[in-house]
């Protein structure tokens, strides 16, 4: 029996103005890739729930069905946690949105 091999993505993520170009397979986190190649991405509870691995993606589309720390409606403007994020073709996002993320979801409650 001929198992399919997991496709296998191109990934650029801009972060601090550097770009960092890395493989991910599809069934491979983006942050799990990104830290195999090399690339600081930050992370902490590598979960879903916190949102230190926010990214905002630019082009392509993750799958992220665990990412908990993230509303649908902004899921829906490109927010995405790395570590619950699985390519679905070759993407391209901005790192180290945590603090945009923040905002979006919770800016509207602050004085």
């Amino acid at each position: 029996m001929n198992e399919i091999p997991p496709a296998v993505y191109s990934i650029t993520i801009e972060l601090d103005g550097q770009q960092h170009h890395f493989q991910c397979r599809e069934n491979q986190t983006v942050l799990s890739a990104a830290e195999a190649a090399g690339v600081p991405v930050p992370s902490s509870c590598c979960a879903g729930v916190c949102t230190t691995c926010a990214a905002v993606i630019r082009e392509g589309v993750v799958h992220q069905p665990d990412a908990m720390g993230v509303k649908d409606d902004l899921r829906k403007e490109g927010f995405a946690l790395l570590c619950v994020s699985f390519p679905r073709a070759e993407v391209m996002a901005v790192a180290g949105q945590e603090d945009a993320l923040y905002q979006a979801q919770f800016g509207q409650y602050q004085s």
